[in-house]
């Protein structure tokens, strides 16, 4: 597969770039608030650097990051859930598969049904969640959005949905190469886009997808024509290509990429040239 896949369609090296938060424990991989790193033009290097390929009002944290560990056998995609929770409403959970839990509004409260410990998670932050028992709880007096982001097997089960949530974006079962045998890390990012800025040109070395969470959003993909993602869209971007975003609308744009990436693959590298479009 190459190119990316919206909605429409049914469904290395830059030292910023490749921090992880510690997988020391659920806490410690639940809240990772990793200061928010500024890219004011300087991503791309060397003198005959193409100006348009570099960032410019751009700026992203990592939010959260998490050991997959093997790669999954057969059929896979990955889906954006998302759940709207009254105050005070619980949502019981069995196990499945592991994940990020993105707060976008109101406070959640996650609870390890095993031990009867809670980890609070307040808004812009997110926690990845291992395959274990647990539940969901709205604190504070307003009512709750998060979105649950994860790869998952092409499965009758998987496809089953917990009240109150609603599919948000699911790409197509991924191509074998998209995943090879292996060891792999996932992460999440918060990108923030002041109106008119960009990313650098750049190339993943894991699969991406991005998700929209305000304003609207170019995406540039080498090879493709450019596609723009409004509030509530995502694309999904195979590995190896080279990609860039950009502010269109002369609004600021908000939005998470989540990343799988191959141990001992260069996490992101910065081109010299923008992919045209």
């Amino acid at each position: 597969m190459s190119g990316i896949t919206t909605p429409a369609e049914p469904i290395g090296k830059r030292a910023i770039s490749t921090r992880r938060c510690p997988i020391a424990g659920r806490a410690a991989v639940a809240l990772c608030g990793m200061a928010a790193v500024a890219c004011g033009g300087a991503a791309a290097s060397g003198p005959t650097a193409n100006a348009l390929a570099r960032s410019s009002g751009m700026t992203f944290s990592e939010l959260a990051a998490g050991e997959l560990g093997s790669a999954p056998t057969g059929k896979n995609y990955v889906r954006i859930v998302k759940f709207v929770q009254a105050p005070g409403q619980s949502i019981a959970s069995k196990k499945h598969q592991a994940g990020f839990i993105y707060v976008q509004s109101g406070l959640q409260q996650l609870t390890y049904t095993d031990e009867g410990t809670h980890v609070e998670i307040p808004p812009s932050t997110a926690l990845f969640l291992q395959d274990i028992d647990h539940s969901h709880q709205t604190l504070a007096g307003a009512l709750s959005t998060w979105y649950f982001i994860a790869l998952w097997p092409d499965t009758p089960q998987s496809a089953t949905l917990v009240p109150p949530s609603t599919l948000v974006f699911k790409t197509e079962d991924l191509p074998p190469t998209a995943m090879p045998p292996g060891t792999y890390t996932e992460t999440l990012r918060s990108v923030s886009l002041q109106p008119g800025g960009r990313s650098p040109a750049h190339i993943f070395g894991g699969l991406e997808v991005v998700f929209v969470l305000d304003g609207t959003l170019k995406v540039d993909v080498a090879g493709q024509a450019p596609v723009q993602l409004p509030a509530g869209q995502a694309a999904y971007v195979p590995a190896h290509t080279l990609t860039q975003e950009a502010a269109v609308g002369g609004q600021k744009v908000d939005y998470l990429a989540y990343f799988i990436t191959e141990h001992g693959t260069a996490f992101e590298t910065d081109s010299t040239s923008a992919p045209p479009g």
